[in-house]
C-alpha cells in the first residue's frame, strides 16, 4: 500500500497596512510604537507595510504629504495588496485624515482599526461643536475597532462614541533578557516632548530648590523636542546650568548613552495615555516618578515599582526625587519590580502575538459579515 503525503497547504500572510506619522521626521511616542512593531520579529504571519500620512511642517506640506499617502494607499488597495489597515490616531487633523482613509479601505472591503494614541484627544474634543461631535463619534462607531490604550482611555471613547467597538491592549516594549540597571548612576532623566503638559517646569522647579540638597555628580538629562527654548531660558534664570546637562531631543547612541547612566526616569506629566518614555525606562529597570493619571498608575504601583504623585504637587516631587537619589537600596527594589513588571506585562513579543489575533479575529469578522463593516465586498 502507497501512502500518499498531503503536503500542508502554506498559511499566507496577514498583509496589514499600517499608517501614521513619518517616523524619520516626527517625535514622541506613536512613532516609537510604529517603529517597533515595524523592526521586531515577533510577527509570526503578518506583513506590514508602513505609510506615512503626516509630517510636521507648513499646511501646504502636510497637505501634499497626506494626499501622496492617499495616492499609495489608493494603488495597495486597487491591487488588492491589504487585508486589514491600522490607522494610528491622535487628535486634531490626524483623526479627519484617518476618517479620510477609512472611507477609502472601507470602499475597498478592507476592515479598519484605529490605533488611538492621542494624550489631549479629550482636550480637542471638548473644543469641538456638537456637528463635528457628531461626526467623530460616528467616526469612531464606523471603524471595525478602536484599539485603545488602557481601561480609562476605553471609557472615554465609549462615553463620547457608546456604540464604537472598543479594545484596550497596552503599549510594549522590547526587553533585554536580563535587568541592566546597576543603581551606581548620576542622572536624573526625563524624555518625551518638553513643555507644560508634560511637567517639565514642574521638574526645574523641583531641581532648583533641591539643588543644595543633591551631591554635585547627580545630573539632570532633558531629553526631548517641544519647548526647548524656554527651558534652556529656565534654566539660566533658576541657576542650574551647572546641575542640567543636556537640553534637547536625543536619538541613537547618544540617547543609550543617556539610558546607561540614568539613576530615575521623571515624568510629571499633566495629561497622557500610556507614555513610552515609562515603558521604556522601567524596561531597563530605571525607577520612574510619575502622575497617578491616565494609566499611568495601570504600570507604576506607588511605593513598589515608583512613586506616583498628583499633578503639579511639587513638594511631594521633591521629596520623592530627594528620596530616591539617597536610597540607592530603595532604587534597587523599584528596579527588580519595574522591570519584572514590563517583562510580565508589557513586552513586545506577547503585545505582537494579541494583535495578530485581533487582526484574524476583526478580518474574520468582516469576511462573515459579523464585523461593523463585514460582508462588504470590494468595489472594483
Amino acid at each position: 500500500m502507497i501512502i500518499q503525503r498531503q503536503r500542508k497547504k502554506k498559511r499566507r500572510k496577514i498583509r496589514l497596512l499600517m499608517a501614521g506619522s513619518d517616523l524619520n521626521t516626527v517625535k514622541g511616542g506613536m512613532v516609537s510604537v510604529s517603529r517597533n512593531y515595524l523592526r521586531t520579529k515577533h510577527w509570526k504571519r503578518t506583513e506590514v507595510f508602513y505609510v506615512a500620512t503626516h509630517r510636521e511642517s507648513s499646511g501646504p506640506v502636510k497637505l501634499g504629504i497626506f494626499a501622496a499617502a492617499y495616492i499609495r494607499i489608493l494603488i495597495c488597495l486597487l491591487r488588492k495588496r491589504a487585508d486589514i489597515a491600522l490607522l494610528n490616531v491622535s487628535e486634531r487633523g490626524s483623526v479627519y485624515r484617518k476618517a479620510l482613509l477609512m472611507k477609502l479601505c472601507h470602499f475597498f472591503g478592507v476592515p479598519v482599526i484605529f490605533h488611538h494614541h492621542g494624550a489631549e484627544f479629550n482636550d480637542f474634543y471638548g473644543t469641538l461643536s456638537e456637528k463635528k461631535k457628531k461626526y467623530i463619534q460616528k467616526v469612531l462607531t464606523e471603524a471595525d475597532l478602536n484599539i485603545v490604550l488602557s481601561r480609562s482611555q476605553e471609557k472615554d471613547i465609549l462615553e463620547k462614541a457608546p456604540k464604537a467597538r472598543v479594545q484596550f491592549l497596552y503599549n510594549s516594549i522590547e526587553t533585554e533578557e536580563e535587568n541592566p540597571y546597576s543603581g551606581d548612576t548620576c542622572y536624573i532623566l526625563t524624555m518625551g516632548r518638553l513643555g507644560e503638559r508634560k511637567g517639565t517646569y514642574d521638574l526645574l522647579e523641583a531641581l532648583r530648590d533641591l539643588d543644595s540638597s543633591l551631591p554635585d555628580s547627580v545630573k539632570a538629562a532633558l531629553c526631548g523636542d517641544g519647548e526647548t527654548e524656554e527651558v534652556k531660558a529656565l534654566v539660566e534664570q533658576y541657576g542650574l546650568k551647572h546641575r542640567v546637562c543636556h537640553v534637547g531631543w536625543t536619538d541613537g547612541k547618544e540617547k543609550e548613552e543617556f539610558l546607561k547612566k540614568a539613576m530615575l526616569h521623571v515624568l510629571p506629566s499633566y495629561r497622557e495615555v500610556l507614555p513610552m518614555s515609562i515603558l521604556e525606562t522601567m524596561a531597563r529597570g530605571i525607577p520612574n516618578i510619575s502622575t497617578n493619571i491616565s494609566s499611568i498608575p495601570e504600570v507604576i504601583e506607588d511605593g513598589v515599582n515608583g512613586f506616583l504623585i498628583t499633578p503639579g504637587d511639587t513638594s511631594l516631587l521633591k521629596e520623592r526625587i530627594l528620596q530616591l537619589v539617597s536610597d540607592q537600596e530603595l532604587r534597587m527594589e523599584f528596579s527588580r519590580e519595574a522591570y519584572r513588571t514590563i517583562k510580565e506585562k508589557f513586552s513586545l513579543r506577547q503585545n505582537v502575538s494579541t494583535m495578530e489575533h485581533i487582526l484574524l479575529k476583526v478580518i474574520k469578522e468582516a469576511k462573515t459579515g459579523k464585523g461593523r463593516n463585514g460582508g462588504r465586498k470590494a468595489r472594483r
